[in-house]
């Protein structure tokens, strides 16, 4: 969206927050890649303006709903004691619902927390143990919440059979030619098979969770005094799902020396020391309200989520790029190479991994 554009819609979305952009401040907020985000600042009220990308959230209206919910929930068991955390409140807009619809797009208002601060990586085990635990005490919070109440935001996000599905899918028509460019790892993943087959034995008994589903550090807010987690943020992919996929996803964007799309696989290693972190922090802060299976579950959970995302990074690199942002042709290539790599590293770790959980 170009300024000329971009300003147009503030111009005519601020008004349902009783301000505009000639009373107010707007700069971009972030860096997220799906929605657009800017922070907005009045002489009156401070607020996170955010337009909800309904091409990836086709139904926006059951964002706002599940926030809600999960929202009021927090509320209670922080009025209760039980949730030492900030919910994370949207704003009613003048016509009573959080959710403004624009010739534009789809519009949401969120609270701003100020004297917070965001972080990008894990650098510490101090903070491994602050990602897991704050992550835990959310989903802690919410296990007595019916997760059947909440929508299915992206329906299969983390169904392993309908990923592997969009990869035959592309595979066969290989709209670019680049299957000669990966068969190699494509192959890789479709000879996975005994791992395939125990996680669907898994997902069949394992009880279903309210999750987040994007569990990076950057997702939470940070309080500039102690410097601890004060809030639990971008609720937009939180629905029913598996504790392993939240773990998981900590341990693919934590617990790697390389970053993502990092190419120098020789180098890359499993963090250990951060991976241990976040396995005792996780599953101290459920107080017991974890199950044995759901304990023995992180372990392929931890598996699972850079085997997963690496079949999605291959699966866009063959349909040409047209889910995630890429710098270069090869950038998605290079992400699958990364967490199938990372996956790998995973399985053969797997005794010394499982030890750690049951520790």
């Amino acid at each position: 969206m170009n300024n000329v554009v971009e300003n147009t819609a503030l111009n005519k979305v601020l008004p349902f927050y009783q301000c505009s952009i000639n009373t107010s401040t707007v700069s971009a907020l972030g860096n997220g890649l799906i929605n657009q985000t800017f922070l907005v600042k009045s002489i009156e009220q401070s607020f996170v303006l955010q337009k909800i990308n309904h091409h990836v959230f086709k139904q926006p209206q059951q964002v706002i709903n599940n926030a809600e919910l999960i929202n009021k929930h927090l509320q209670n068991k922080k009025e209760q004691g039980q949730y030492s955390l900030e919910p994370m409140w949207q704003i009613t807009a003048n016509h009573d619902s959080p959710l403004v619809i624009m010739d534009d797009g789809y519009w949401r208002a969120i609270q701003f927390i100020p004297n917070c601060y965001t972080v990008e990586a894990v650098e510490t085990k101090e903070q491994a143990h602050q990602v897991a635990s704050a992550f835990g005490l959310f989903t802690s919070a919410l296990s007595d919440f019916p997760a059947s109440k909440l929508d299915e935001i992206i329906p299969d996000f983390h169904n392993l059979d309908s990923r592997l599905a969009q990869l035959r899918k592309v595979i066969e028509n290989d709209p670019l030619q680049r299957l000669s460019q990966c068969q190699n790892l494509v192959d890789f993943c479709f000879d996975q098979y005994a791992f395939i087959t125990k996680v669907a034995e898994l997902v069949e008994i394992l009880p279903v969770q309210v999750t987040h589903n994007d569990t990076k550090i950057n997702n939470l807010l940070f309080n500039s005094e102690s410097k601890k987690p004060i809030a639990v943020i971008d609720l937009d992919t939180c629905m029913p799902g598996f504790i392993m996929h939240d773990f998981g996803d900590m341990v693919r964007t934590c617990c790697s020396t390389l970053p993502e799309d990092g190419v120098e696989l020789d180098k890359m290693q499993i963090r250990m020391d951060i991976f241990e972190a976040l396995s005792e922090s996780y599953i101290d802060s459920f107080e017991g309200k974890i199950t044995q299976l759901e304990q023995e579950s992180l372990v392929i959970g931890a598996q699972l989520l850079p085997f997963m995302i690496g079949i999605r990074f291959l699966t866009d690199f063959i349909d040409g790029d047209n889910y995630f942002h890429t710098k270069h042709p090869a950038h998605n290539l290079e992400r699958a190479k990364n967490q199938l790599n990372f996956f790998h590293l995973l399985n053969n770790a797997e005794n010394e991994l499982t030890h750690i959980v049951s520790a």
